[in-house]
């Protein structure tokens, strides 16, 4: 896990605005904390931070090396209070995605499974798992909350290109990498590749 500095650039969508920019506040902090920490975690910087909104969802933008999140959807999956863990975790998933391309995992997935979008996610899944593990070290976190969105988020799509996993598999793959203890982060990307492998994404 490698030190990396705040992202700075502007955003490029006509309702996105960068965390940087927001006027001080405790949402603000939330924020760009978040930010500093999975770059931390992962060892990699985005170019850009934004919030938008107009999106109902969370997104990393690989052309751009971007995330953007939804403020209206950040909020809704922070409430009621105590669940701001619950939004944390989203953006660690979709950070997974910038951790997946720098270091060539998609096309990895892709081209050896042959549940490709399925692959990626559950592989998503359990990086932002190991990231909220290390994160608990730190902050108090309640697993059932995360594992239960996890669940939540799994389709049913199983024919479909787009399926992203079953409610079981997401959560299992989440708690797998919420259970897996190490500070390095390709340890933890080999592992989760290993354990998706076993899952073998069908």
């Amino acid at each position: 896990m490698g030190a990396a500095t705040g992202a700075a650039a502007q955003c490029a969508g006509p309702y996105q605005y960068n965390v940087d920019e927001m006027e001080g506040s405790v949402f603000k902090q939330v924020l760009v904390t978040t930010r500093d920490e999975i770059e931390r975690f992962f060892n990699f910087r985005f170019d850009a931070f934004c919030m938008d909104e107009e999106e109902y969802g969370a997104y990393y933008d690989i052309r751009k090396n971007t995330l953007v999140v939804g403020t209206e959807f950040f909020l809704d999956v922070a409430n009621p209070p105590g669940n701001i863990n619950r939004a944390i975790a989203v953006i660690a998933h979709e950070a997974a995605h910038a951790f997946q391309t720098k270091h060539g995992l998609l096309n990895m997935l892709i081209e050896t499974n042959p549940h490709r979008v399925k692959c990626i996610e559950l592989h998503a899944d359990f990086l932002a798992g190991g990231y909220m593990g290390w994160r608990a070290r730190l902050y108090d976190i309640t697993l059932s909350n995360m594992t239960e969105m996890f669940f939540d988020l799994g389709d049913a799509q199983t024919g479909n290109d787009g399926h992203h996993g079953l409610g079981a598999e997401r959560f299992l793959s989440f708690r797998q990498g919420y259970q897996t203890v190490t500070d390095d982060e390709i340890t933890l990307s080999s592992m989760g590749i290993a354990y998706v492998s076993q899952a073998k994404c069908d």
